[in-house]
């Protein structure tokens, strides 16, 4: 091997491990959603809301922060809710100060607790990952997604109203309903339940959020398989 091409393969080896430093940074302030509406997301939004920059190649040694968080929240074998509350805090601030339309969905993975009895951690990622992939597949290229939770994942919606997003969390259900994940020596075929909710005049990120979250619990609740969603009584 040259040493001219040596010395490139080092330096990306050292931009991939830089990369990797920052991402795992990143990661340890993310945090799950609070599940139960009394739990408080330990993290802190920053004072200063920016719409995280597309992704760039990772052969850039100029990654920023917000480009780096890109990477993370696109990340489905980590959950990285901090990311994402603070992309949905800047969506939300967009909404009201426009007036446009905004939706919130959680989907979370029946059962799959009883996939890591049966089939372990392995079988876990695998129906996670397969999971996720589908559910990329199901909205927009506008629209943000990102995992919240071990068995959760978040989609931002905007410019959609409650319409359009019971639409959206509709396809997410039945297209879940068709996939079944490969083990090699067996296939698991999983559902999906959807809590939803869309914003109101005057409503905050955590607002949104709670509701959305009591809408899924409901969805669970009534048996899982499910399209729910809530209006603020």
């Amino acid at each position: 091997m040259s040493e001219n091409r040596q010395r490139r393969l080092s330096e990306k080896e050292e931009r991939e491990r830089l990369f990797q430093r920052r991402l795992a940074e990143l990661r340890a302030r993310n945090n799950q959603f609070p599940w139960e509406l009394s739990e408080n997301a330990d993290f802190e939004l920053p004072a200063e809301q920016t719409k995280l920059f597309a992704d760039r190649s990772i052969e850039d040694p100029n990654l920023t922060d917000e480009e780096v968080e890109r990477r993370a929240l696109l990340d489905l074998n980590s959950y990285n809710f901090w990311s994402f509350y603070k992309r949905l805090n800047y969506e939300v601030r967009r909404a009201r100060r426009y007036n446009r339309p905004l939706s919130l969905l959680f989907v979370t993975i029946d059962r799959l607790d009883r996939v890591v009895e049966n089939h372990g951690l392995q079988g876990e990622n695998a129906v996670v990952l397969a999971c996720g992939k589908v559910l990329l597949s199901c909205i927009r290229d506008v629209d943000v997604a990102g995992r919240c939770r071990d068995d959760s994942f978040g989609v931002i919606l905007p410019e959609t109203p409650r319409s359009g997003a019971e639409i959206a969390a509709e396809r997410i259900r039945t297209r879940m309903e068709d996939l079944g994940v490969d083990l090699g020596h067996t296939a698991i075929f999983c559902t999906v339940t959807v809590g939803g909710s869309s914003l109101d005049s005057g409503e905050t990120a955590e607002q949104l959020i709670a509701l959305t979250v009591k809408g899924l619990k409901a969805g669970i609740a009534a048996g899982g398989n499910t399209v729910n969603f809530l209006i603020e009584s």
